[in-house]
This record gives C-alpha cells, sequence and structure tokens, in this order.
C-alpha cells in the first residue's frame, strides 16, 4: 500500500509540474515578465544567451543547491525535489518548443501566471517536494524561521530575483508586473 501513496504523490507532483510550466511559458515568457528563482535567473540567461534553454540551465544552477540540501533536509525531500525539479524544468522546455505562446494583456498574465504557479508550487509542498532553487532556499530558511510561512520566504527572496531581472531587463514595468504576480501566487500557495 505504501507504494500506492507514493505512486499518487508522484504522480500529484508530476501534474503540479505542468501546471507550473504552463504558467511560466503562458503568461511569463512571452509577457518578458520577471519571475522569481532560479527559472527568473534562467530566463535572464536565456534573454541573453537564446541558445541556452530555460529548464537546462534551472538544473544546472539546482545542482549545487540539492548537494546543500541533502544533508539539511533529508533523503526523501530531496528525492522528490529532484523529481520535481527535472519534471518541471524539462516542461518548461518541451511546453515552449511545442507551442509559441503569444504575449497578452499583461495585467492577465501577471495575475493567471501568479494563480497557475501558486497553485502548482502549493500542490508540489503540500506532496513534501520542492522545484529546487528558491523554493530549496526557503526550505533552508524555514530551519531558523520556523514561524514564517513558505509563502513569505519564497515571497522574500524571489523579490530579490525579481529586482534583478529588472535590472538586467532594464524595466520597471516587468518588475512591477512580476511583483504583482509574486504576490498573488504567494496567497495562492498559502491559501
Amino acid at each position: 500500500m505504501k507504494w500506492r501513496a507514493e505512486a499518487r504523490s508522484y504522480a500529484w507532483i508530476t501534474l503540479a509540474c505542468a501546471v507550473y510550466a504552463l504558467g511560466f511559458d503562458w503568461c511569463y515568457a512571452p509577457n518578458e515578465m520577471a519571475f522569481g528563482g532560479l527559472t527568473g535567473l534562467a530566463q535572464v540567461l536565456h534573454e541573453l544567451l537564446p541558445w541556452i534553454p530555460v529548464g537546462g540551465a534551472v538544473i544546472v544552477m539546482n545542482i549545487p543547491l540539492f548537494l546543500i540540501g541533502w544533508k539539511l533536509l533529508g533523503g526523501r525531500l530531496l528525492v522528490s525535489s529532484l523529481f520535481a525539479m527535472a519534471v518541471s524544468s524539462v516542461l518548461l522546455d518541451l511546453f515552449s518548443a511545442l507551442y509559441d505562446f503569444q504575449p497578452m494583456d499583461p495585467m492577465l498574465a501577471c495575475l493567471f501566471g501568479g494563480l497557475l504557479v501558486g497553485a502548482s508550487l502549493g500542490g508540489i509542498v503540500l506532496q513534501g517536494a520542492t522545484t529546487g532553487g528558491t523554493d530549496t532556499i526557503a526550505r533552508l530558511l524555514k530551519l531558523p524561521f520556523p514561524w514564517l510561512s513558505m509563502g513569505r520566504l519564497l515571497m522574500l527572496v524571489d523579490m530579490a530575483v525579481i529586482l534583478a531581472v529588472a535590472v538586467v531587463f532594464r524595466s520597471l514595468p516587468s518588475a512591477l508586473y512580476g511583483a504583482v504576480s509574486l504576490y498573488v501566487s504567494t496567497v495562492v500557495m498559502d491559501g
């Protein structure tokens, strides 16, 4: 029976990863909207070096975090998080290769992007995993600050990345929409 519960958990993680990738590829990427976390940093790398895929960059940047997290977070969380990170990264690149998402109204993009990303991250965390990156950093920060919610910890870390994205893209509106979307995703994730 334990294997059924594990299989169900990994199925939910896979579905949540697909929603996460869809949210990024549909709402953030075509609108050049700032996105937090390592995906946001990968977005910057892809903009500067278009031959680097976003998902591939996310995987490479996560390696040191997972090495640190292995000791501090334990094996089960690490394995499920490696799975979630790999699936979401592959789906980020797959969805963008299969479909050319067009820009939409920026406010719709930030609201729906925040909704999709927040719901997907909430689902992944409920299954005892993360997508790596700032999720892992937030989990590590939760150890000394257990009274802070995962959503708020993620918001603090992701705001720093959004500010960096704004500087690189030289776009204040991109950062402002990214901040609104981050707030929406935090509320949805903690709800």
